[in-house]
């Protein structure tokens, strides 16, 4: 889980580029709070490893940055 602002988009890629899953933070509750529930845009379980992720909040900007998954 991460905080993001209304409206924000966040990108997940692989380590190799490919996008797993764009998230788009639509509520304007929940104090921006985003979950993921693992799962890519082609419905497949996510495997574990090193994922990056792209964060483009309006008005506020964007960040970069890694995690890792592991089972």
């Amino acid at each position: 889980k991460e905080h993001t602002s209304f409206g924000s988009y966040k990108n997940i890629f692989t380590i190799n580029g490919k996008l797993v899953r764009t998230l788009e933070h639509r509520a304007s509750h929940d104090d921006g709070v985003e979950s993921w529930n693992l799962i890519t845009k082609d419905g497949m379980d996510v495997a574990w490893g090193t994922y990056f992720y792209h964060v483009e909040a309006p008005g506020v900007g964007q960040k970069t940055g890694k995690f890792a998954i592991i089972r």
